[in-house]
């Protein structure tokens, strides 16, 4: 097709580039699907609030309760208290 002026309309408006279409079946898939590993031993249900004293012995209750009770109820100073943490049902203890 010819413009009022001559020129073709293909110079005077060039048509638009080849757009690639991507399906659904052809879209990119993550490298590593498989979830981490968890480490079977900082893991597991809470069975006891724990204390830790500076002398290595540990005060502990079970669970429906807080470091703040165990430390209000089995250590006489708070001066003693070196970690709080959790005793797991494997027997572990997490530490903080």
């Amino acid at each position: 097709m010819t413009t009022i002026l001559g020129y073709n309309i293909r110079l005077i408006r060039p048509s638009l580039p080849h757009k690639c279409n991507i399906y659904k079946d052809e879209l990119p898939v993550a490298k590593y699907q498989s979830r981490t590993k968890t480490i079977k031993e900082h893991c597991g249900k809470v069975v006891e609030v724990c204390v830790k004293l500076t002398n290595g012995a540990i005060r502990s209750m079970p669970v429906p309760s807080t470091h703040h009770k165990v430390c209000e109820i089995l250590v006489e100073d708070l001066n003693n208290v070196s970690q709080v943490g959790w005793k797991l049902e494997n027997g572990q203890y997490l530490w903080r």
